[in-house]
Order: structure tokens, then C-alpha cells, then sequence
């Protein structure tokens, strides 16, 4: 956060300003500042909510001192610092409530006089049910490139954060474009598909329509969906689990029908990522080598957490070998598995970000340069120490 003094300052002040627009240049613009993840004000959270709040109005009121709240800023500390600019639109995300000592040192500087905490709520009643319907049609879409209609939805939508209803919906789609693929033989193929999602509240099963195609689905660990039938769809994922029982790991304990079916939505794009994690080394390395020697799929093995760098940092040359550039040297919406050791706990929350279920970005990322998460398979071995709570919330599969 402080402003150095020499032109290779790549310090966070220093990007900030170098971005900066005026509304009186030949195309005047804003700039939107996104501090992400304020910690809490609990006397031992790291980082602590107040000091975060105090270094940031110290930093963009151009001193880089120590908050003082008794003490008036320097005379012409804001001539270094960004605070008077009416260019710059801050946001802070937060999971907890911004206190009143965080908002009075924020507060000091001009930017922040006119601070406003908004507490923000999920889509939530008909508004929450139009928005699964319609998600669930655009997957689908997406995925078969041609119309398709949505006549029922009837499941539980569920309450607040939207994610666990977007990775249900995501899975749905997957059968609803497997169906679609089975009602096409026998109808014109420039058609649109009818389908239809039924849970039943008694017997806990969900039926998926499309025509007269139909498939049962119970749910399962992690909340995963799986066929009754136990069928597969793409043949990769089933030759996958071929090569894995021919390597007899973990003496024929391991759950392949559970697996069959998560590595058939990681070859139907449905789950982006897959995550699969396991104490066992030989799993995750026999299941990486499987899954990676199938057609199309690219391995990057062995990969060490605490000796890789995950992405660069702004301070790192461009030619910095990182895993994030790695998977995208093979192409937008590649089939890429990769296999990555965790000796502890830290190295848990070194991948949380890359294995989340959005696009990776990283400082001046565009759409273009994103890392999207369709394609990618992580298997993730754990060692000592019991599995993260991040860490578990992206497991698609615990082995």
C-alpha cells in the first residue's frame, strides 16, 4: 500500500493512480477501486478489520506514517495521496458488519465522508425461482448450441447465497443435454427440446424429462447428483474408471460409482471446476494419471504447492512460471488435470482462489485473459492436518 518514490513502483497506490481518468480528458471516465474481503474487528483476526481500515486512510491521504486518530494529517499530505479525487469509486466486500471505529478512520479522508454500508441479501422468492429457471435454460443452451424450453422446474431453490443452487442447476443441465441428445435421434434436429425437473419431496429423487427420454437422480454426498442407473455418458470418464480398478488402489474400497459420475459432469463441463481431494497420495496420483491419459486431456503432475508459484504477482517478470499461466498455455476450454500436493495447512489456502468456481483473474486481467474453469480437473492431496473449511466448500468429491 505505500507510494515508493522510483518509476518500477508497482506498489497498489501506484497502480491505483496510474489508472486514474479525469472527467474533463477527451473520453472522461470513472475508475472503480474493488477492496475485496474485509476481515473482521475480533481482537485476534488477521488481518484485524480497524487496521485494515486505518492503513488504507492513511495510504490514499498520501502518509506513510502510522494512524494516529488524535493527530490532523500533514498540510500537504493529500497533493501525494488519492483521497480528494471524485474519479475514484471505492467498494469494500465484507462478510461482517464494518464497525463504527473502521468507519470513523475511513471516514477521515475525503473520499470516504460520504461512506454508506449496504447490507446485501440474495435473490430470493419468485425472483430467486425466475432466476433458476432461466440459469438453468442458458446452460443448457450453451451446451447444445440451439434452443431449448424449460417447462417445469419444480425443486428446492433453497435460501441466501445463490452458489449451491448454481452448481444444482449446473448438474441438471448436464442431464438435460444428455437427454436432448438421446430424444434427437428420433426428432428433427433443429427442434427445440421440452424438458422437465420434478423432485419428488417423499421418495427424494429428482426426474429429468426431455421428450420421452427420462433419468432419476438421487442426491448425494457433497450434494452431488447421481443416476440411479448408475450409467455413464462419456466414454473417457468410463474408461478413467477402468484404468483406476486395474491399479487395485485402496483395495477396491474406493467409491468408483460416485466418481464415474463426477468425472462424467467433468467431461460434460458441467462442475468447473472438479476438485477431487484425498489424504491418500496414490489416489489422487492414480486418478490424475487415469483421468490424464484419456483423449483430449492434458496433465500437469506432481505439482508441489509450496514450491510453484499459483499466479504472478505484480511484481514478478512476465516470463514467471506460475500454474495459472501453465493451464492457459493449453487454450481456452482445454481438458487440463492437474495434480497438487498440500504438506499443511497453508498450502490449502494458497489454492483457494484457483479452485473456486469462478474465473481466475489476476491485476489488469481482462475477459479475455481470465482463466475459466470449464475443462479443469484439481486432484488435491492433503497431508497432515484435517481438511480446510475453504477448502471442503470446493470439494466436488472427498476421497
Amino acid at each position: 500500500m505505500e507510494l515508493r518514490p522510483n518509476n518500477n513502483d508497482l506498489s497498489v497506490m501506484s497502480i491505483i493512480q496510474g489508472r486514474r481518468m479525469t472527467l474533463s480528458q477527451s473520453k472522461p471516465g470513472l475508475v472503480v477501486v474493488d477492496l475485496e474481503e474485509m476481515g473482521s474487528n475480533e481482537y485476534n483476526a488477521d488481518p484485524n478489520q480497524l487496521q485494515t481500515a486505518e492503513l488504507i486512510s492513511q495510504r490514499f491521504s498520501g502518509q506513510n506514517s502510522s494512524y494516529n486518530s488524535g493527530k490532523a494529517p500533514p498540510r500537504n499530505s493529500g497533493k501525494r495521496g488519492i483521497s480528494g479525487d471524485a474519479t475514484l469509486l471505492t467498494l469494500f466486500t465484507s462478510n461482517y458488519d464494518l464497525e463504527r471505529p473502521s468507519v470513523n478512520a475511513l471516514k477521515r479522508i475525503d473520499m470516504f465522508s460520504n461512506l454508506e454500508v449496504i447490507h446485501m441479501k440474495a435473490v430470493e422468492g419468485e425472483d430467486r425461482f425466475d432466476f433458476a429457471k432461466t440459469y438453468l435454460k442458458q446452460c443448457a443452451q450453451d451446451a447444445l448450441g440451439k434452443a431449448i424450453s424449460i417447462n417445469c422446474l419444480s425443486i428446492p431453490i433453497g435460501a441466501g447465497d445463490t452458489r449451491p443452487l448454481v452448481r444444482h442447476l449446473r448438474m441438471l443441465s448436464f442431464f438435460v443435454c444428455s437427454l436432448d441428445g438421446k430424444a434427437s435421434r428420433y426428432e428433427a434436429p433443429e427442434r427445440t427440446g421440452e424438458a422437465s425437473v420434478n423432485f419428488d419431496a417423499k421418495t427424494r429423487l429428482t426426474t429429468v424429462c426431455v421428450e420421452n427420454e427420462s433419468v432419476c437422480l438421487r442426491l448425494g454426498s457433497f450434494d452431488n447428483l447421481y443416476r440411479i442407473d448408475q450409467g455413464i455418458v462419456d466414454y473417457r470418464a468410463e474408461k478413467a474408471i477402468s484404468l483406476l480398478k486395474n491399479y487395485h488402489i485402496n483395495n477396491g474400497k474406493l467409491a468408483y460409482v460416485d466418481l464415474a459420475q463426477i468425472l462424467d459432469y467433468y467431461f460434460g463441463k458441467a462442475l468447473a471446476p472438479v476438485v477431487v481431494v484425498s489424504k491418500d497420495a496414490n489416489i489422487i496420483s492414480n486418478l490424475c494419471q487415469a483421468v490424464g491419459a484419456q483423449n483430449d486431456v492434458h496433465l500437469l503432475s506432481g505439482k508441489k504447492v509450496n514450491e510453484i508459484k499459483i499466479m504472478k504477482s505484480l511484481y514478478d517478470p512476465s516470463d514467471t512460471p506460475n500454474l495459472r499461466d501453465e493451464i492457459l498455455n493449453y487454450g481456452e476450454g482445454s481438458f487440463v488435470v492437474t495434480e497438487l500436493l498440500c504438506s499443511n495447512v497453508d498450502d490449502q489456502l494458497c489454492i483457494r482462489e484457483i479452485l473456486e468456481d469462478t474465473p481466475s483473474m489476476t491485476a489488469f486481467s481482462s475477459s479475455k485473459s481470465a482463466l475459466y474453469k470449464e475443462g479443469l480437473l484439481f486432484g488435491v492431496h492433503i497431508g497432515s492436518g484435517d481438511i480446510t473449511p475453504e477448502l471442503r466448500s470446493r470439494a466436488s468429491i472427498v476421497l
